[in-house]
Parts: structure tokens; C-alpha cells; sequence
């Protein structure tokens, strides 16, 4: 069976399109966003809208297709507002995630504002758990970040929250370019056999569920979130195939969040140097 690659594409016009634009670029599963990823509104799918697509997915052979929430959450605030719109969010996210039969909903965990994680991690154990009490049927992503500063998602803090929280649904995503600006040189082949190795001590190798697929336009440790298109940032295509094809992690479903030539994100070009790796 082919590996499962494809792209965040746009539901411009209804989330059926979302299945037209990953044929165009040649995927086969898929990331979307359920709303505005810079809006707090959002809302129940419309019934007729998840039968379309779900009969479109099956028919097309599409899955897994994963719901990206919106950049605004920090389930770490000390904004009692903010706080409470990234929970309600991301409960509308998984409700349509579940809808949809949605392989989860991949989630920035956000930032404590450079008080430390110690000073925010209740917090955000509480509001992870609070999030999976209301809903059901769909699970939530953690994704690691690139170690800016303030921002939660190392790859020792997503273990705590995960072995802390416990509950099944309670999954990782891993982002290769926030892995490599976060000090992880993929480009070594004996790093990446040392970073699997600290996944499993922490108990986080059976949490993955997919990969974000993504060079780096900044230097290796920058703490700098900033993507390239494959093979033309500082990872490189050999570093990308080091960690993508790890026996460990070959299996993973493959997401591409890159710019493209046009800078309208993922293209058929950057699907095709996936599928080469």
C-alpha cells in the first residue's frame, strides 16, 4: 500500500473542495482547517455538507484527514477570555472532527507568555482534560514546536502532558522543521536514531499519529518557526528522508504544510519530492 502523503489544502467555497484541491496536487489524505485559522468563530458542519464529503473521501481513497485548529489557542492564558474561546474552538473542532471521521485535530498548544511551563502546566492539563471530557470520537494531536520562547510543545513537555493526562485519545504530531529548529539535526542519521530512541524511553513512539512534512528556512536550533519547500531549506531532502523513512516511524502519514512554488501552500511539486523520499 502506498504511504499516505498530501497537504493543508483550502476549503474555499465548502469543505468538498478540500477533496478536489488534494487530487489537483496529488495526495491522498489531507489537512484542513474547520474555520478561519485567525477567526474564534466556529460551527457545526451542516449534515448534508459531512455526507458529501464523506462519500467523496471513500470514493477517492482519501484518509486520514486531519482538522489543523486555529493558531490563536493558548490553553496556557492567563486571559480567562482567551483561555475559554481556545477551549470552545477546539470542542467545536473535534465535534466536527468526529463528524467527519476526522483522524484528529492537530493542535499548537500555546504559549506561557515566558513565566515557565511549571507555572502554566496545571493549567493546561486541566483544559487538555476538560477538552476530551466534551467531546468523543475524534482524538487530539499535541505538535511539537521550534523552542520559541514561551511556547509549550518541547518535545519533554508534550511527554508530561501525555503520560500526565493519560486518556487514549491524547496523541502527538511531529513537525520535522519545529523538530530541527528546536536542535534536532535530522541531517544526522545517528541523532535521529537517538531521538527515536528518547521518544520510546518516554513512552511517546505508540502516541504518533502523523508527520508534518516540512524543510526548515532557518538554521538548525533557531527557535525560529519558519517553513521551506522540500530540499530547499537547511534540513535538506537527505535529512527529511532520514527521519520520514526511520523503521519507527514509516508508517506515519505524511502532511505537508510548505509554501509552494506560488506560495498558496503544498503543490504538486513539493507531493511529488515526498513521494521520492
Amino acid at each position: 500500500m502506498p504511504r499516505r502523503i498530501g497537504g493543508h489544502v483550502s476549503t474555499a467555497g465548502g469543505l468538498i473542495n478540500s477533496i478536489a484541491n488534494t487530487i489537483t496536487i496529488g495526495g491522498n489524505c489531507l489537512q484542513i482547517f474547520a474555520g478561519s485559522p485567525r477567526m474564534w468563530f466556529r460551527k457545526p458542519y451542516a449534515d448534508d455538507e459531512v455526507m458529501d464529503f464523506k462519500k467523496g473521501i471513500i470514493e477517492k481513497d482519501i484518509s486520514p484527514v486531519f482538522i489543523h485548529a486555529l493558531y490563536l489557542v493558548n490553553l496556557a492564558s492567563p486571559n480567562p477570555e482567551m483561555f475559554e474561546k481556545s477551549i470552545s474552538s477546539l470542542v467545536m473542532d473535534l465535534t466536527n472532527g468526529s463528524r467527519i471521521g476526522s483522524g484528529g485535530v492537530i493542535v499548537h498548544i500555546g504559549s506561557h507568555l515566558g513565566a515557565g511551563f511549571d507555572s502554566a502546566k496545571e493549567q493546561v492539563v486541566a483544559s487538555l482534560e476538560r477538552i476530551l471530557s466534551l467531546t468523543e470520537g475524534c482524538d487530539l494531536l499535541l505538535e511539537n514546536d521550534a523552542g520559541q520562547n514561551g511556547k509549550i510543545g518541547s518535545i519533554e513537555e508534550l511527554s508530561f502532558l501525555i503520560n500526565r493526562i493519560n486518556d487514549p485519545r491524547l496523541k502527538i504530531c511531529l513537525d520535522t522543521a519545529h523538530l530541527f529548529e528546536s536542535g534536532i539535526d535530522l541531517r544526522d542519521l545517528s541523532k535521529v536514531e537517538e531521538f527515536v530512541a528518547n521518544l520510546k524511553e518516554m513512552k511517546l513512539l505508540d502516541k504518533l499519529v502523523c508527520i508534518h512534512l516540512n524543510d526548515s528556512a532557518t538554521d538548525l536550533d533557531s527557535h525560529r518557526d519558519n517553513h521551506a519547500d522540500l530540499g530547499k531549506g537547511k534540513i535538506g531532502l537527505a535529512g527529511l528522508s532520514n527521519f520520514v523513512n526511520h523503521k519507527s516511524l514509516s508508517h506515519l502519514p505524511l502532511i505537508l504544510e510548505t509554501p509552494g512554488e506560488t506560495k498558496q501552500g503544498p503543490d504538486s511539486t513539493n507531493i511529488e519530492i515526498a513521494k521520492n523520499l
